[in-house]
């Protein structure tokens, strides 16, 4: 009876070349570079345009939220900046698991940890500036437009900040336990090198910080008040650029 059941078919992976597979594997590893190199740059631009967002703005709330109000409807490219910050993290949730399946195929399950913590924190994080980069304007355009606060609209602003804050907290969170999966996986005997170890080691390292910052209090408020926030940004940023270069491993080859 087994006789006469037909062997499975071989997959296509398994019946094409080696060589075929290396440089499907090398083509992976340069578009993954690639994304994530762009993703840190149009991530560091639009954050660079980002006004500062100071407590300070007013002496009380109503005064704190017209000035917010203010500098909203008078900031030029709020939306299109908002949209740049907002793409980085995806370009990072996209490439960063494609690089590390390239440069490492037998971490399928690091790659899928380190997918899952992404793709949860660009998820969150185009929810979070999406409220930012178009929500506060819309309530931002009725505020200074009203004679006089109305509480409701208050109430709806302060709701909208709060929903943002808190979304990019879990957000940031669920990155850098992606970034410490990313950095641990770098650190495999089949694939280190010291240049990888450095970039290991510093991605398990930057990772940790928004979650032991949320814990500590500096990022109870979201961490975009932190005075800590603008370096811890500008720092993930450089960290995925330089896990893109982990695509070279020795003498200029692709791995």
């Amino acid at each position: 009876m087994s006789a006469l059941v037909a062997p499975p078919a071989a997959t296509a992976a398994s019946t094409a070349p080696t060589h075929v597979v290396a440089e499907r594997d090398r083509a992976l590893a340069w578009g993954a570079a690639l994304v994530l190199a762009l993703g840190s740059l149009l991530f560091l631009y639009g954050g660079r345009s980002h006004p500062a967002i100071s407590v300070a703005a007013g002496a009380d709330l109503a005064d704190f939220i017209r000035a917010f109000a203010e500098t909203v409807r008078h900031t030029h490219g709020w939306h299109g900046m908002h949209m740049l910050i907002l793409i980085g993290p995806l370009c990072w949730a996209v490439g960063a698991p494609a690089l590390l399946d390239a440069i490492h195929p037998a971490a399928r399950g690091w790659t899928s940890a380190a997918r899952s913590a992404l793709l949860l924190s660009g998820a969150l994080w185009a929810v979070a500036f999406v409220l930012d980069g178009f929500g506060a304007p819309v309530y931002a355009n009725a505020l200074t437009g009203a004679s006089a606060i109305d509480t409701g609209l208050l109430t709806s602003f302060q709701a909208n900040a709060l929903m943002m804050s808190r979304l990019g907290l879990v957000s940031w969170i669920a990155g850098g336990l992606g970034m410490v999966v990313l950095g641990a996986s770098m650190l495999a005997p089949a694939v280190r090198t010291p240049w990888r170890m450095m970039v290991g080691v510093s991605g398990i390292m930057i990772g940790v910080w928004p979650l032991l910052a949320a814990l500590e209090g500096e990022y109870a408020g979201g961490p975009f008040t932190s005075a800590y926030w603008m370096i811890n940004a500008l720092v993930a940023a450089l960290w995925y650029v330089a896990l893109a270069t982990c695509v070279v491993r020795k003498s200029g080859a692709a791995a």
